[in-house]
């Protein structure tokens, strides 16, 4: 009876080493999602800026 009452238990350490590398992999993949959308619509803006000196040869 004792067991089941050590496993109940709450251990943040534990919770911390199987938490942390889902974390750190869920933000990795959202910082690099937010900086390939940030550079498209970055492009796509200076492209469009620009479109029309295209046909002049600036």
């Amino acid at each position: 009876m004792n067991d089941k009452k050590n496993h109940l238990q709450y251990d943040p350490r534990a919770m911390l080493r199987e938490g942390l590398p889902i974390f750190l992999a869920l933000f990795a993949f959202l910082a690099s999602a937010s900086y390939i959308v940030y550079r498209m619509v970055s492009d796509y803006n200076y492209n469009a800026r620009w479109k029309d000196y295209d046909e002049c040869g600036i």
